[in-house]
């Protein structure tokens, strides 16, 4: 990756990426960082979840431990599953247009 796409931001990270979002181009991946997911909770449109076969009795939660209690719903949109039990599961944010209350 050249030097030229990497962007360091001290402002406000939500911010930064509703403002990116605006902008024409291709998609923001965040990979790892479970407290600036935390903060992006509301700004992220697709996860994709690595499920290995590896148990290692504890582990990072996705958007860390002080998440404020935020449900969302997503989608299951794509599955990949590796000759060695890997799984990628790929889900996007439903929006609640997508499925009205009754």
């Amino acid at each position: 990756m050249p030097a030229a796409a990497v962007e360091l931001v001290s402002t406000d990270p939500v911010e930064r990426v509703r403002r990116l979002k605006r902008e024409p181009g291709r998609d923001l991946w965040l990979i790892g960082g479970a407290g600036l997911a935390r903060s992006l909770h509301t700004e992220i449109d697709r996860l994709v979840v690595k499920l290995a076969p590896l148990t290692i009795g504890a582990g990072v939660p996705l958007f860390s431990r002080e998440a404020e209690f935020n449900p969302a719903v997503w989608d299951l949109t794509d599955h990949h599953a590796l000759a060695g039990g890997a799984l990628f599961l790929t889900y996007d944010r439903t929006r609640p247009q997508d499925h009205p209350t009754p």
